[in-house]
């Protein structure tokens, strides 16, 4: 049974609809919808991938660019003008949005030369609008593309590389945190308001921490514990750090991570929600409880896309119930644009409420 897609915020496909939850009919857009799909969006273009075959639809135009990459799809990760294509075989590809061109990238060849020990192949991808990171395996290299920047020692493992508008983020498989990039409204989590950091460095304050996961957005982190703690930091801009006191701090750059709570009145009372997994937008960041319930805070992101309706002075503070929630079996928080959610169903039934 096909996949079942939906789109919360800015959709690509139905300008008409932005901001209300829609369900997406893949099967007008592409040939094979029974397969594995990997759905990307930009702020001009959707990104979707079956086997071998990319689809580049523009909500401008209203038209689609179709490209055979020769091999099944493993990853796609894109920015504004770019998406980067990493493929099962081990390769790299870069497809032009606009232009419509794809290139085979290819900067391991040192790593890989007749002298070397091992045979490196990257294992992650993540493309933001100022930097584009991709890591090797088994040497734990990392790559501002095409440049090596920094080599992990072999036994650390990495576990996941996310990228925001200008900076980076690296959770190791031990629960470390490392940022670099951009830090100039406080991203990097150092406690310093920085122009660059060129390597991976240790987010000191979240050491002895174990974090599970991480997400970076346009200009914030946020990193999730083992015991389910929420930490968030950076720009504050549209309350997307999920802090209480909106007055005090709303617009404010936090460069230490800020232990956030979420929590929903039950009873009364006030109980304290534990928390599995974050995702991030520009200006949003979304969280998943136990429970399997999401929380969000910063830009509405359907108040956001309702230009006649929009309010003026939005209530932006702490972690608000995701009502829109779709009630099909099988579903669950796919990824985050930058101001959209997708959702999928692997179970391909199930009626969605009103």
């Amino acid at each position: 049974m096909a996949p079942r897609f939906w789109i919360y915020g800015f959709n690509p496909f139905e300008i008409d609809g932005n901001g209300d939850l829609q369900e997406l009919d893949l099967s007008k857009f592409v040939k094979d919808t029974q397969g594995e799909i990997i759905i990307e969006l930009t702020a001009t273009h959707a990104l979707v991938a079956t086997g071998s075959s990319l689809l580049s639809y523009s909500c401008i135009t209203e038209t689609s660019h179709t490209v055979d990459c020769g091999s099944r799809i493993a990853h796609l990760s894109a920015n504004n003008w770019y998406c980067l294509i990493l493929l099962k075989n081990g390769h790299l590809l870069k497809y032009d949005i606009y232009s419509q061109q794809t290139k085979k990238l290819d900067f391991l060849s040192v790593e890989n030369s007749p002298e070397s020990e091992s045979v490196e192949s990257i294992s992650h991808i993540a493309c933001g609008d100022k930097v584009s990171i991709a890591v090797t395996s088994p040497g734990k290299y990392v790559f501002n593309i095409p440049n090596k920047t920094f080599t992990f020692p072999k036994h650390v493992r990495i576990r996941k590389v996310v990228v925001g508008l200008e900076h980076c983020l690296l959770l190791t498989g031990n629960g470390d945190v490392y940022s670099w990039g951009c830090g100039l409204r406080g991203q990097l989590g150092n406690g310093a308001i920085t122009p660059h950091k060129e390597q991976p460095q240790l987010v000191e304050a979240l050491a002895g921490v174990k974090i599970v996961d991480i997400a970076a957005g346009g200009w914030h982190s946020a990193a999730v514990s083992s015991f389910g703690d929420l930490y968030c930091w950076g720009w504050n801009s549209k309350g997307q750090l999920g802090l209480m006191d909106e007055k005090q701090v709303r617009g404010t750059v936090f460069a230490l991570p800020q232990v956030i709570e979420v929590s929903e009145q039950e009873d009364d009372q006030s109980q304290e929600i534990s928390i599995e997994n974050v995702h991030c937008g520009n200006c949003h960041t979304v969280v998943i409880s136990s429970k399997g319930e999401l929380y969000f805070a910063g830009n509405d992101l359907r108040k956001k896309l309702d230009y006649v309706n929009v309010e003026r002075n939005p209530n932006l503070s702490g972690f608000k119930k995701f009502e829109s929630f779709p009630k099909v079996d099988g579903l669950k928080l796919l990824k985050s644009g930058a101001n959209s959610l997708v959702f999928v169903s692997e179970c391909g039934d199930g009626e969605m409420s009103p």
